[in-house]
């Protein structure tokens, strides 16, 4: 085998060192046989890498695998937390539960908002009666309760844009952290 691909596998293999020494090598072992089968398809080295992808995303998505079948705690199951989480970098730990929060968030808000403006605007209609913590305020303006209604849509469109947007990201980021072992299963 090729030192390039030895390089690529030991790389493999000490970002995977969290992992017990067994499934390191069950592991490592496996991604030799497909670099082989690819070799023996005619691919070269450099293409062979290129199709593995990255070796810490590739050991990004082992321990991510790894971590989701293990039942019960265990000191080697949070080295595998922490080395999966300092693989996965800032998307994994900060920016993937923001958007995934503010996604739901503003996808509620958006929901809300309307209903709110259908609310007030109801009450106001049948009652005469303006509910003066449904509102929308600007500086010194503040909107009556039939101006309400419309500004209400448009914030909860643009809200829900927003959400869809946020959710969208959360997804995509979700993919690319497991895009690793994506593409090693599709060999």
């Amino acid at each position: 085998m090729e030192r390039m691909l030895n390089d690529y596998l030991n790389k493999i293999d000490k970002h995977l060192r969290p992992m017990a020494a067994s499934e390191r090598s069950d592991i490592v072992r496996e991604i030799r046989s497909q670099m082989l089968d690819m070799e023996h398809s005619g691919a070269s080295p450099a293409q062979i890498v290129g199709r593995l992808g990255d070796p810490r995303e590739l050991a990004r998505a082992y321990l991510g695998q790894s971590i989701s079948q293990a039942r019960g705690f265990s000191w080697r199951g949070l080295g595998a937390v922490l080395a999966f989480y300092s693989l996965a970098g800032i998307g994994g730990m900060l920016v993937l539960p923001v958007t995934g929060i503010c996604g739901i968030a503003f996808l509620i808000s958006g929901i809300l908002c309307p209903i709110a403006g259908i609310v007030k605007l109801g009450v106001y209609l049948t009652t005469g009666y303006d509910i003066a913590q449904i509102g929308f305020t600007l500086g010194s303006f503040t909107a009556s309760p039939v101006a309400f209604f419309p500004i209400a849509l448009v914030i909860g469109v643009v809200m829900l844009l927003l959400g869809r947007l946020c959710w969208t990201l959360t997804v995509s980021l979700v993919k690319l952290l497991g895009r690793g072992r994506r593409l090693l299963d599709a060999e």
